[in-house]
């Protein structure tokens, strides 16, 4: 049976966060205005880095995020009718986020006052989404 995952992606994309243009839109504001064409073009060129670092090592690390790799699953014995087979593991990609970011993100909880109310989680599993309206979307 299928996991039903906690966010709900379609109540996002219908309040506009899974909007590229916003998300281009809030990158430029974090690099001084700097024009959208301009950001979006360094940002598909880190895409193709991380891209082409996969396909020649199958290891990328981004500095203060975490590191990409290329794992392989591990070969598994799975019931096929009444025979049991030999299921071949695939590859897979996997992000691990690093110690500090992780830290961060899981000790917003502990925090009081305002700050502990911006717990994203809570933002998101808890659907109160609505108090933060998104520019542009009705």
């Amino acid at each position: 049976m299928a996991r039903k995952s906690p966010i709900d992606i379609k109540e996002l994309a219908k309040k506009g966060f899974t909007n590229e243009e916003r998300f281009f839109r809030l990158l430029s504001e974090q690099n001084n205005y700097v024009d959208k064409e301009t950001v979006k073009d360094f940002y598909m060129g880190l895409v193709r880095l991380i891209t082409q670092e996969l396909r020649t090592h199958g290891f990328i690390r981004l500095p203060h995020l975490g590191d990409f790799a290329m794992l392989k699953a591990k070969d598994r014995v799975a019931w096929a009718g009444q025979y049991q087979r030999l299921l071949t593991g695939k590859y897979l990609l996997k992000f691990f986020a690093s110690e500090k970011w992780r830290d961060y993100f899981t000790g917003l909880e502990r925090k009081s006052g305002i700050e502990g109310k911006l717990d994203p989680r809570e933002k998101i599993l808890g659907n109160t989404l609505d108090e933060y309206r998104v520019e542009g979307v009705e």
